[in-house]
């Protein structure tokens, strides 16, 4: 079980540290005022209406998997 665990944390961290690469690698220099995170994902809401829309789909599958299923009545 601990095992498990820590094998969970360092998959987490790798794909932090990964992102944050990638990040790095595709916005180069400075993380200014004009140039962070926030203000490109403000300005560039194509990852925020994706993510959206894959949580609610999620959501409905979610509730669709808990709704009890049609029963024959034959």
């Amino acid at each position: 079980m601990k095992r498990s665990w820590i094998f969970s944390i360092v998959i987490v961290f790798s794909l932090l540290s990964i992102g944050w690469i990638a990040f790095r690698w595709l916005n180069p220099g400075s993380l200014d005022a004009q140039e962070s995170f926030q203000y490109w994902f403000w300005n560039f809401r194509s990852l925020d209406i994706i993510t959206q829309v894959l949580l609610m789909f999620a959501g409905a599958l979610g509730i669709a998997a808990i709704l009890p299923g049609e029963e024959d009545d034959a």
